[in-house]
């Protein structure tokens, strides 16, 4: 996920934080999708710069995970905003303005990196009109979507072993399709909600179910039906019910049933030919599945 850790540091390093971690995965096309969580819980940090960058426009979208009760933020010199950000909080940035924040207290934050190429790939896939602009007020806005799809992006950052590519690189097109959407203005597209025909399903699940966490790729599992990424994971889950990776999980989950009640493997031979990253990982996707974890369903089946 993270093949080119100098383009995320590039976006971080002003900052003097405590602790950063960063996710990088692939836009549509050629573009590069970043999150980074930043995080100081001492005051005083002082003024940081959004640093340029020589590929084009780019905007900064941070959602509060915590309230920064004291923070300026100036654009083109000018303060447009001196205050507080409530926990839950997106506000946006525009690179272009030279935006200068002085962070005069503690904060915990979700960065996202949006790039102009990937706003016009993101449009271009749909068939729609590029926008070149993603605006809301200097003092930010509350938004659930923001704050959910940016939570659920938290485990592939901090125990990115567990959570494989495809995941990350559907939640992280999703919450960037969104931001085009509501701060852009990007128009939705109205199709019938297709689902994949069956030979695209075969090809598909047959990638999913022989390949790798690491070698899977939402762009190629896309290509692969001759579907866009975005129209690819809505007609996935138009056929089955399932976003693609929550299908491989479920369908890792069966396997590992399979296991469990005809064989003596332990959990962690089981955890490992099934595809999970360890036995602490194997428990919670099976409890949160099935309800109980494979130990205590080993023993229902056998009883």
């Amino acid at each position: 996920m993270n093949a080119d850790p100098a383009y995320g540091q590039n976006f971080v390093s002003p900052f003097k934080a405590d602790s950063v971690s960063q996710l990088v995965v692939s836009g549509p096309r050629k573009s590069r999708l970043l999150v980074s969580r930043l995080r100081r819980d001492t005051p005083g940090h002082g003024l940081v710069a959004a640093p340029q960058h020589e590929g084009g426009r780019v905007f900064s979208v941070l959602l509060q995970l915590r309230e920064q009760t004291n923070r300026e933020l100036f654009l083109d010199e000018k303060c447009v905003h001196r205050g507080s950000y409530a926990a839950r909080t997106t506000s946006i940035v525009n690179h272009i303005e030279k935006p200068l924040a002085n962070l005069l207290s503690p904060f915990d934050n979700l960065m996202f990196t949006v790039p102009q190429t990937a706003l016009d790939e993101i449009a271009d896939e749909r068939g729609v009109t590029r926008i070149n602009q993603l605006h809301c007020p200097p003092g930010g806005v509350f938004d659930e979507t923001i704050w959910h799809l940016g939570n659920a992006l938290l485990p592939a950052l901090e125990r990115p072993h567990e959570v494989g590519s495809l995941y990350a690189q559907q939640v992280m097109l999703a919450i960037n399709t969104y931001f085009a959407h509501t701060f852009g203005g990007l128009r939705p597209i109205r199709d019938a909600n297709g689902m994949l025909a069956p030979w695209q399903f075969r090809r598909a699940t047959q990638m999913m179910t022989s390949l790798s966490d690491d070698d899977l790729s939402l762009k190629e599992l896309a290509s692969q039906c001759g579907l866009s990424a975005s129209y690819f994971v809505r007609a996935f889950k138009a056929t089955t019910g399932d976003s693609p990776h929550r299908w491989i999980l479920r369908h890792r989950i069966e396997c590992s049933k399979a296991m469990l009640a005809h064989g003596e493997a332990s959990l962690v031979d089981i955890a490992a030919s099934c595809g999970f990253a360890d036995q602490s990982h194997f428990t919670r996707m099976f409890k949160s599945f099935v309800g109980i974890t494979p130990a205590a369903w080993r023993r229902s089946v056998k009883a």
